[in-house]
């Protein structure tokens, strides 16, 4: 017999089988029994989640003849006839390859005919987000006045593509992501219909790394399932994820943590002789990282993480080479360095610089890093490890940074190039588009607490003048202490209002059909 994979053999035929769910089965469920059913249905949520499952159990439950809590029965010949695959009734249509105008127009011609064996003709649309705009409009009308006997259900990933035409039409299901409790659960429960012996530790990691998705957790399972014969640990599951070697991982952050440059680096070329790509290190890093802000943080750490006891108590002994705060502000770093690889073309160049910084905390101005040295400080004088005034002494330096650091400066401190450049990308992240263009065309200067801004434009000058204009430009430049702002106004400006005002004088005395104004 042919090899069915797990999510397909175990795919939910009712609605009791749907995990993490609940808030969106209970609606559904109340429909059928309450007979108030909708003609268009909007499922969207990440993948995996049982949108396109729920879709199919939902067709069949409102043509079914003895619905039992709202699921199909099974057993009545609607049920029967649904379960063909070639039954007509139910259509499903994957608007990925059938996203043009033309299959949009041939589902309109055929929605019209009556369903042959059962009450409702169900129209199940999958990536509804892959239509194209003409395909939106032809599906309109027939969205919003469809035949009795038709009933639509659009499934998507990506909901913000979809016309919000298309979304007033229909009632629209949020699907969660389900919580890593409720897959482990199911994979066990799985696992011991098919027979497989598990480790608890090995299932708790391959729901881990479904990250939500069910259909994502029971592969990862069905793949699992083929690495051996044997019971399945928590060693096997790494294994078939294709992750770092956790020693070689456990050695590297034990060697940031103490601060051995040089082992860092020989960690790194360890790491990478493997043939691991960066982005890859960068991610077996970082979720290190974060179990061991857990440990030092939660109480019952292990409830959280489902870790062996033996691996549990190797991370723990790592952890306490460190505090919370040196923790965060090393996951802060990798995930910098995440954003950062995607534009860099030397990537191992960008790794070790992070992970050098992560090492040398003392050369890291950042305040979190600040914190974390006092902090450390903190705990070596409750443990009387250093001479105590040689470290307080230590911690009023930091102290100082830390001040030097958060301090505003005077708006005469930078140069007149250095103020500009400031007062646009101010503008700039306010969002103040006209008042950027407005700025590029200005003089700067400044003194203690006073900015001038001189246009070279005179038609500018009524722009920057205005109060809601000098109330941006404060605002751009808040991280300067508090300043005066002169918006000035040219010489040969001035002089040509103040000759437009002597002209009007006389015009008003002897008339605009008397005086002529010669240049």
């Amino acid at each position: 017999m042919e090899y069915l994979a797990l999510y397909r053999k175990y795919r939910p035929s009712g609605f009791d089988g749907v995990v993490g769910q609940e808030h969106i089965i209970s609606t559904l469920a109340n429909q059928i029994m309450n007979e108030r059913l909708g003609h268009a249905y909007l499922f969207t949520g990440t993948r995996g989640t049982g949108k396109t499952s729920v879709a199919k159990i939902f067709a069949k439950a409102i043509n079914c003849e003895n619905p039992v809590d709202g699921s199909p029965c099974g057993k009545c010949p609607s049920c029967v006839a649904l379960s063909d695959p070639s039954n007509v009734d139910v259509i499903e249509i994957d608007a990925a390859s059938n996203n043009g105008v033309g299959e949009i127009r041939e589902l309109k011609e055929n929605v019209q005919f009556a369903p042959t064996s059962c009450k409702y003709k169900v129209y199940i649309v999958d990536e509804v987000h892959m239509l194209s705009g003409a395909a939106f409009n032809a599906l309109l009308k027939t969205l919003e006045e469809p035949p009795k006997h038709a009933v639509f259900i659009l499934a998507t990933t990506e909901v913000h593509k979809i016309p919000a035409t298309i979304l007033s039409r229909c009632m629209r299901f949020d699907f969660r992501l389900v919580d890593t409790e409720r897959i482990a659960s199911l994979i066990s429960e799985i696992y011991t219909k098919e027979n497989k012996k598990f480790e608890k530790e090995a299932v708790y990691a391959i729901a881990k790394a479904g990250e939500g998705s069910v259909r994502d957790a029971l592969s990862i399972a069905d793949m699992a399932m083929s690495i051996n014969n044997g019971t399945l640990t928590y060693e096997d599951v790494l294994t078939a994820l294709g992750s770092t070697n956790l020693d070689l991982i456990d050695k590297l952050i034990f060697n940031v943590l103490t601060g051995n440059t040089g082992e860092v680096l020989m960690s790194i070329e360890e790491l990478t002789s493997l043939g691991k790509g960066i982005g890859v290190l960068v991610k077996d890093l970082s979720s290190e990282i974060r179990d061991l802000i857990v440990i030092k943080t939660c109480k019952d750490a292990n409830k959280i993480l489902g870790l062996p006891d033996s691996r549990f108590a190797e991370l723990r002994a790592i952890s306490n080479n460190a505090n919370a705060d040196r923790l965060l502000r090393i996951l802060e770093l990798f995930s910098e360095l995440g954003n950062s690889l995607r534009y860099s073309n030397n990537p191992r160049v960008l790794f070790e610089t992070a992970i050098l910084k992560a090492s040398r905390p003392d050369s890291d101005n950042d305040l979190t890093a600040l914190l974390s040295r006092i902090t450390s400080l903190e705990e070596k004088i409750d443990s009387g490890n250093i001479i105590l005034n040689s470290c307080v002494k230590e911690k009023q330096i930091l102290e100082t940074e830390k001040k030097d650091v958060c301090e505003k400066l005077n708006i005469g401190q930078l140069s007149a190039q250095e103020l500009k450049g400031k007062l646009l990308v101010g503008l700039r992240a306010i969002g103040s588009e006209m008042l950027w263009n407005v700025a590029q065309k200005v003089n700067v200067s400044a003194t203690e607490k006073v900015l001038t801004i001189k246009p070279l434009k005179d038609s500018d000058f009524d722009v920057l003048d205005m109060p809601e204009s000098k109330q941006k430009i404060k605002q751009a430049l808040s991280d300067f202490n508090d300043f005066d702002l002169i918006i000035e106004q040219s010489k040969d400006n001035i002089e040509l209002k103040e000759i437009d005002d002597a002209t009007e004088k006389i015009k008003q005395i002897f008339g605009d059909d008397i005086v002529i104004i010669k240049d």
